[in-house]
């Protein structure tokens, strides 16, 4: 059974690493491990994967040995251990509202006696039964975790209740959709947002759980670390792809300015 690199962050105190992507990049998690990440946060909540696509991706998390965060597309049980099972660490799930569904996420992804997921043995996560520990199951519940999306000003009525719930062991904010619904922006820094982060922090702290959010820079990562996130996204496929690109076009903005204005290009030349 793998040991969960986030999981040891947080039990330990520190900062897990995570960036994201919700692209099948087959270098994409050995370049984040290289890089010395713990985690990629993988969005199958807007992305579609195929289910063999998805397996593969999770095998290339093992083989670079580096957590995969599954978020997931489904909320029924026997697809979300399926994923655990195919070698996620961890499964992220959106829209969770309340204490009620955050007790029935654990039930699909812990072994008894904690919750009532269904056994295999057969998957990745057990080494395709031929390296299955004896203490398999044991070893599942305690390397694999829920991360317990919070998106809805109910939700946050409720983060007390869904923090207390064993099993949950990371709260992420979804600034997106919550700044959607208070009408403020996603912003760290935004007092209305700034609230929000406060009191699912206050809640974890309560209970003895972790959070997180995605951030753009390091000033806002340094902010919500010090708010007691341990969790935290900087740095996705996108946002590299958008900057570099940006840059590059500009590079060939200047470039062909440069040769469109010289006297040796020939009348009519476009670039």
């Amino acid at each position: 059974m793998r040991r969960s690199k986030v999981l040891a962050k947080i039990r330990s105190g520190q900062v897990a690493r995570i960036c994201c992507t919700g692209s099948p990049i087959a270098f994409f998690p050995a370049i984040a491990a290289h890089f010395h990440y713990d985690g990629i946060w993988l969005d199958a909540e807007h992305r579609v994967w195929d289910p063999r696509e998805a397996e593969t991706m999770l095998g290339r998390h093992h083989a670079a040995d580096i957590d995969c965060v599954w978020r997931a597309q489904t909320k029924e049980k026997n697809g979300l251990y399926r994923l655990l099972e195919d070698g996620a660490s961890g499964l992220m799930i959106p829209h969770v509202g309340s204490a009620d569904e955050a007790r029935a996420l654990v039930n699909a992804m812990k072994f008894p006696p904690l919750g009532d997921r269904g056994f295999c043995g057969g998957g990745r996560d057990a080494s395709y039964w031929i390296g299955k520990p004896d203490d398999y199951t044991d070893a599942a519940n305690r390397e694999t975790f829920l991360v317990a999306q919070i998106e809805t000003p109910d939700a946050l009525a409720q983060v007390d209740e869904i923090a207390a719930v064993p099993g949950v062991d990371v709260l992420f904010l979804g600034p997106g959709d919550m700044s959607l619904r208070l009408g403020c922006t996603p912003a760290v820094s935004d007092p209305v947002m700034m609230d929000v982060q406060k009191k699912i922090a206050a809640a974890c702290r309560k209970h003895g759980k972790t959070w997180g959010r995605p951030v753009g820079s390091a000033a806002d990562a340094k902010t919500i670390i010090e708010l007691g996130s341990q969790f935290v996204v900087l740095g996705s496929e996108f946002g590299a792809l958008h900057a570099h690109l940006s840059d590059c076009a500009a590079q060939f903005d200047s470039v062909l300015s440069e040769i469109s204005g010289h006297s040796a290009i020939p009348a009519g030349k476009t670039y």
